[in-house]
């Protein structure tokens, strides 16, 4: 790029962005004056309408008869006599009511009338045109004194642009009188903006700012394109015109402060002297960033202060993502931290966009300090700096509520670096990692604590202590592998402690936000020192137990942001204990009463209930319902673990599924199903018995599709017993059946349909099945899956369903029941199938005989059944 082309192009571009903006403040302009004009109009009617006023009150009154006005200070209003009579053809003045005397005016030039009461005295009243003020300017003193200047510098330039093209083209130049050149009229533009700025200062700023963009691109192409100039001093020229720049923008606006403030930031990248050099580059960004904040606060420059701290967080990005070099992390957490104190010194008297700043600054240091620390291997140095950030941050939100919010950022920057810290965590560092830690931990949950004294928000500050304490605990605890054998339990109950001793004056000052906080951190750490004490997977049972006292704070100091917070905790421990796979690695053991399991979620399960029970005492109804539910899931997933120990000591995830396992499984469900039901007598409560109905139908579906479909011995090679009757299969479809058929009566008296018929017909179809395969096992014993069916085999079968068919009607006639008088009619018919269908074919002697016999007898039994107490009772 040649320099002097280049200049004049940046010339046309800037008079281009400032005509633009001078016409759009020139729109701007126009508008205010005729607002103002508007304004005086009617100050100036309502100056008129008091006048007349005036006048009228004095209408009715001769003027040779109006007495001169006493010379009293102060008038007092008088009532008027009443007018005596007039005579007819005479005229008698009336007495005139007194009126204030008039104010005599002082020599010299009038005093300006005051401003009318009301919301006209709130606005200003500019000089008339003919007075001084300056008229609007019209659309021909906007287009032909105004826009055609713009153009006219734009053409120009241009053509200067293609006249030094076409020079450099010819040769007429050397690269040195080339950059001389551009040089110079570098600074022939910044002089011309110097001598316009009385008279233009429009054209002034547009000549400054081209004039700054000619000198960055005359040593840039010096440096770059020529080498005339060495890195060195090109360098320093920029650095020179950058400073140049923003001290001329102190007289001509912040266009050139801006182009200032890019070609200065650019520097270091375009021009590297020598090999990078962390401490002389951070000096001079710091050097620049605080004289742009002078500038914008100066000046009122909101926008430049801002980008000037987003460039400085840029270079040390860009720095952490290249040229770093241990031992660069000290510079670059100095420059951090001292912008964060320019930027908070350029906030002190600011308004709201100063206090933006400061804090996204502030929020920016942390950010750049937190990728620093992990950048430079956690060095001691940058957790140092880190600490005197986050101390400082809370000292600053103590003073100004507006840096509330980055007080919780200076808890967690730390927080979060320790736990990637603790990821990779090799066995040499525990040490440094577990001092950093708790140096973090005490810092900012004392430095929260002190803060709450005295503060307008006390629960605020203490609930930051207590997230601070619990949160370095855990992440400490978690990082650190078992092996070290720390006393953690001892640990936890020594935290709690202090914190119980921290609760005593905060009693004894009533401040009840305050006291609940701490109330939490001091059973927070008591449940947690139990847990670790026992085991690490006691974990979750700690914060169950937890739940419950946070509860009963809640009710007894009436803070419902306890409530949400116990509400979270069950949420976690509800999703640790029915979602987490590491259960089954827990040292379970064989035994199928006493293990973890049961006392791992035995004791979740009593707190959910006992949380629940205070809750609902206190009002809680939403709390209450999901604690009842989350109980009722513990309690189904630990019934259904229950069972895998019992068929799988020790390895519940291992093994498949048996009948007899499918069985027990869904008798277990049926059983906590209908056990939810009968137990939630009144007052009910939803939660439980939508749990029991939901139980149910699980239990039901599973013992359908495990023993009668999937599991059923028929072709499975399950074993079911060798006695007669008496045997496996009174378990697997028996008590299934009996504790549908209990269930579908529960849910009928409590006024439900559809639910208790389904009940009702699964219940029937494990009688059916069970009756079936009784037969069967009578014939082959064990294994129902082997041998020929016999023709006694194939009549009994027909015999059985006969008499079950006979048997169901008996029990619907007599229990008025519709689904067993159904059911009758369904096996009855396929009895008579089977008879027609099978039996004809295959029975033979007098198992032919017998069965139709049988068969016929039990429908004219049925029939007159019927006839005799349903369809007569119907008629009735």
């Amino acid at each position: 790029m040649e320099c002097l082309t280049a200049a004049v192009l940046v010339v046309a571009v800037v008079v281009l962005i400032l005509g633009y903006q001078k016409s759009k403040s020139w729109a701007a302009d126009a508008e205010e004056r005729m607002r103002r004009e508007t304004e005086s109009l009617r100050a100036i009617v309502f100056r008129l309408h008091e006048r007349i006023a005036d006048l009228e009150r004095l209408a009715g009154v001769r003027p040779s008869t109006v007495p001169p006005p006493a010379p009293v200070p102060a008038p007092r209003p008088v009532e008027a006599p009443a007018a005596p009579p007039v005579s007819e053809g005479t005229f008698e003045a009336p007495r005139p009511i007194p009126v204030p005397p008039p104010i005599v005016p002082p020599p010299g030039p009038p005093p300006a009338r005051p401003s009318p009461p009301g919301p006209l005295s709130r606005l200003p009243f500019p000089p008339s045109p003919g007075e001084g003020g300056k008229a609007a300017p019209g659309l021909e003193e906007l287009l032909g004194a105004r826009l055609l200047v713009w153009i006219g510098a734009v053409a120009l330039a241009l053509a200067g642009a293609f006249l030094v093209k076409y020079s450099f083209e010819q040769g007429w130049l050397s690269p040195t009188v080339r950059v001389a050149i551009g040089v110079l009229f570098g600074i022939v533009l910044l002089a011309g903006g110097e001598k316009m700025r009385g008279s233009s200062p429009g054209i002034a700023r547009g000549l400054a700012a081209a004039g700054v963009a000619d000198l960055f691109a005359c040593f840039l192409a010096g440096v770059h394109l020529y080498q005339l100039i060495s890195p060195a001093a090109g360098f320093v020229f920029m650095v020179l015109t950058t400073a140049v720049a923003v001290l001329l923008s102190l007289r001509h606006g912040m266009m050139v402060a801006l182009i200032g403030m890019v070609g200065g930031f650019l520097t270091p990248a375009l021009i590297r002297v020598g090999e990078p050099d962390a401490r002389n580059l951070f000096a001079y960004l710091f050097l620049l960033v605080a004289g742009l904040l002078a500038v914008s606060v100066r000046r009122g420059w909101h926008p430049l202060g801002a980008a000037a701290l987003a460039a400085g967080l840029l270079w040390v990005l860009f720095w952490l993502g290249g040229p770093f070099r241990p031992g660069d992390g000290l510079w670059l957490s100095l420059f951090l931290l001292a912008s964060a104190g320019a930027a908070l010194v350029a906030d002190l008297g600011g308004g709201q966009a100063e206090s933006w700043i400061s804090r996204g600054m502030l929020a920016g240091a942390f950010l750049g300090l937190a990728l620093t620390t992990g950048r430079s291997d956690w060095a001691p140095s940058e957790w140092v700096f880190l600490g005197v950030l986050a101390a400082g941050t809370l000292v600053l939100a103590r003073l100004r509520p507006e840096f509330l919010q980055l007080a919780w950022v200076a808890a967690g920057t730390p927080l979060a670096l320790l736990a990637a810290w603790g990821s990779g965590l090799p066995e040499a560092e525990i040490p440094r990692f577990l001092w950093t830690a708790g140096g973090f931990g005490a810092l900012l949950a004392a430095g929260a604590y002190l803060a709450h004294l005295r503060a307008s928000r006390p629960g605020w500050w203490a609930a930051l202590s207590v997230a601070s304490g619990v949160g370095y605990f855990l992440v400490a605890w978690f990082f650190t592998p078992a092996e070290q054998g720390l006393p953690w339990g001892g640990a936890a109950l020594a935290i709690g402690a202090l914190y119980l001793a921290a609760a005593v004056p905060v009693a004894r000052g009533g401040a009840k936000p305050a006291l609940a906080a701490l109330a939490v951190a001091v059973t927070t750490f008591v449940s947690l020192a139990v847990s670790l004490e026992l085991e690490r997977h006691w974990w979750t049972a700690g914060w169950a137990i937890e739940v419950t006292a946070l509860v009963w704070l809640a009710g007894r100091f009436r803070l419902p942001v306890l409530v949400k917070l116990a509400g979270l905790l069950a949420a976690g421990v509800a999703v640790r204990l029915l979602l987490n796979p590491l259960i089954f690695i827990y040292p379970i053991g064989d035994h199928l009463i006493l293990n973890w399991m049961v006392y791992g979620y035995g004791v979740p399960i009593l707190a959910f209930a006992a949380a629940a029970g205070l809750a609902r005492r206190q009002g809680e109804e939403r709390l209450a319902a999901g604690l009842e539910a989350g109980a009722i899931a513990l309690g189904f997933t630990l019934v259904t673990l229950e069972v895998r120990q019992f068929f799988h000591p020790g390895e519940p995830e291992a093994g498949d599924f048996s009948l007899g396992e499918w069985a027990t499984l869904a008798i277990a469900w049926l059983v906590l199903g209908w056990g939810l039901l009968v137990g939630n007598r009144e007052p009910r409560l939803a939660s439980l018995e939508r749990g029991g109905r939901a139980i149910l139908a699980l239990g039901t579906a599973l013992g359908i599709l495990g023993p009668v479909l999937f599991a059923n011995p028929l072709w499975s090679h399950e074993p079911v017993g060798d006695g007669p009757i008496l045997n496996f299969l009174l378990w697997i479809y028996g008590v299934p059946a009996a504790l549908t058929a209990l269930a579908a009566r529960e849910l009928r008296s409590r006024g439900s349909a559809r639910l208790p018929f389904v009940l009702a017909s699964a219940s029937i179809l494990f009688v059916f099945v069970l009756v079936t395969l009784e037969v069967r096992q009578l014939f082959h014993g064990t294994y129902l899956d082997v041998g020929p069916a016999t023709a006694a085999e194939r009549y009994s079968y027909s015999a059985v369903w006969v008499l079950l068919g006979v048997l169901l009607l008996t029990l619907g006639v007599l229990g008025k029941g519709k689904t067993l008088r159904y059911a009758s009619l369904a096996v009855m018919m396929l009895a008579v199938a089977k008879v027609f269908l099978y039996d004809t074919a295959n029975l033979s002697d007098l198992y032919r005989v017998f069965s139709f016999l049988g068969l016929g007898a039990s429908l004219l039994l049925l029939a007159w059944v019927y006839q005799r107490f349903v369809f007569r009772e119907m008629e009735r």
